[in-house]
């Protein structure tokens, strides 16, 4: 039985007043400093396990606890840190707190932040049980990091026991193994708990919330976000997304989610012969009559029996290039519908996952033109632009031409469609155009408000 520390004073200098947490290797105290007045948080672990005292006296970010003083006694060591008034994001959960889904994504930015930098420490440092308990938000809506008992450095990934927590610890844990994306797991988990009643409102309100959280939580590592970079920038990209679909059918958006949970983006096995003569006779019901001639009902029939191949073709094919044709095939069956909104949800995905192919900025900022959102269209490309100026400051110009090349070669394969290049050069005169119009009304403003 743990013996309580209230009343002692440590180091001559650290006076214990009471306990206010305790977790898996140790107790945290409350503790007040007799000669600053101040207060800090002192946490009593075993000394067999300081290697979490070695761990935070090297690191440095506004999200993690700062450590200002260590001591041992005995068969322990105490860890003197920065006071965190507030509570955990578990608390605020148990207490009946509903978080938003704004508030969920920029928690998970802040998160995926200061995961990164862990990460980008040499050596790399993996927490290993990122979960709501761990994460402590102050009373200025400040988010801090907490209790790094589980982390690991990066050259020793290989360990003898799983220290995560069950429901949030990826599958490899269980194994020995801990990496980034073991942490991306647990940051995916998280961030569902953190929706709590109201996740699937908001899978069908963001739809790409939910591929984000199913790509986290793959149970193979090779098919989760590479790193907290990625995730961060996908977070970035739902929270600053402009069309919303919010009448697309519960059922649609079930079945898309199911689909990335199990593997949308795995790496497929059949033949790309295979693939066109089965991409070929889908695109053949196009030319029957029963579309060509008939009415807006008989056309909607065909689309909708069209997107049912489509859907099923994405569970059985499942490389990149594929996905991403079938993607851009369902976007323009649900705009062949008027059914603006379901094709903004694959236009969604398109962006979302396959970001290095341009032609899926040129598809939806077309799309935007045409359903009358030039602002939106506008913004898109600006963000473009910038992806292209970071692309060119990195050094990436050989790997955007392979990239190109590739998106080229798909955009000829799909019949009746425009080259990729093409499709940007159609975009970029429709926004300099725009542009100029909007100069030229601004110079006939001018003019009249000068006479």
């Amino acid at each position: 039985m743990a013996i309580s520390l209230t009343g002692m004073i440590l180091k001559g200098r650290y006076c214990i007043l009471e306990q206010i947490g305790s977790g898996g290797n140790g107790h945290l105290y409350l503790a007040r400093d007799l000669e600053l007045g101040s207060l800090w948080a002192v946490k009593e672990i075993p000394l067999s396990q300081k290697k979490e005292a070695k761990l935070l006296r090297l690191l440095e970010h506004p999200s993690l606890p700062r450590m200002v003083d260590y001591l041992e006694r005995e068969d322990h060591c105490y860890l003197v840190m920065e006071y965190i008034r507030g509570k955990s994001l578990a608390q605020w959960i148990e207490e009946g707190r509903r978080f938003s889904l704004e508030e969920v994504v920029k928690l998970g930015i802040s998160i995926a932040q200061v995961m990164e930098y862990l990460h980008s420490r040499k050596p790399p440092v993996y927490y290993g049980d990122l979960k709501p308990e761990n994460l402590m938000l102050t009373d200025t809506g400040k988010l801090c990091l907490v209790d790094f008992g589980s982390a690991v450095l990066g050259y020793q990934e290989q360990q003898r026991l799983c220290l995560g927590t069950k429901g949030y610890a990826a599958p490899e844990q269980y194994k020995g193994r801990m990496g980034k994306t073991s942490d991306v797991y647990a940051l995916g988990k998280t961030l569902w708990a953190l929706c709590g009643k109201d996740g699937w409102k908001y899978v069908c309100r963001k739809p790409g919330f939910g591929f984000l959280l199913a790509k986290c939580c793959c149970r193979e590592e090779k098919y989760r976000f590479s790193d907290m970079k990625a995730v961060e920038k996908g977070l970035e990209h739902i929270l600053r997304q402009r069309v919303q679909v919010k009448t697309v059918g519960l059922a649609v958006v079930f079945a898309l989610f199911m689909l990335a949970a199990a593997g949308l983006l795995i790496p497929g096995e059949k033949s790309e012969k295979e693939f066109r003569d089965a991409l070929t006779g889908l695109t053949e019901v196009y030319y029957q009559k029963e579309f060509l001639e008939g009415d807006f009902r008989e056309k909607k029939e065909v689309c909708e029996k069209a997107e049912e191949h489509l859907l099923e073709l994405l569970q059985e094919y499942k490389g990149k290039d594929e996905q991403r044709k079938l993607l851009l095939l369902l976007a323009w069956n649900e705009e062949l519908q008027d059914e603006e909104e379901r094709a903004a949800l694959y236009y969604e995905q398109l962006m979302l996952y396959h970001k290095d192919f341009d032609g899926a900025y040129a598809e939806y900022g077309l799309f935007l033109c045409r359903q009358g959102m030039e602002e939106q269209s506008r913004s898109l490309w600006e963000d473009f632009q910038k992806k292209e100026g970071l692309r060119e400051e990195e050094g990436l110009q050989e790997e955007e031409g392979l990239q190109e090349g590739k998106g080229l070669q798909e955009k000829e394969s799909l019949q009746g469609t425009e080259k990729e290049d093409g499709n940007i050069s159609i975009w970029k005169k429709r926004m300099e155009v725009r542009t100029d119009e909007k100069s030229g009304n601004s110079r006939n403003n001018s003019r009249s408000a000068s006479h």
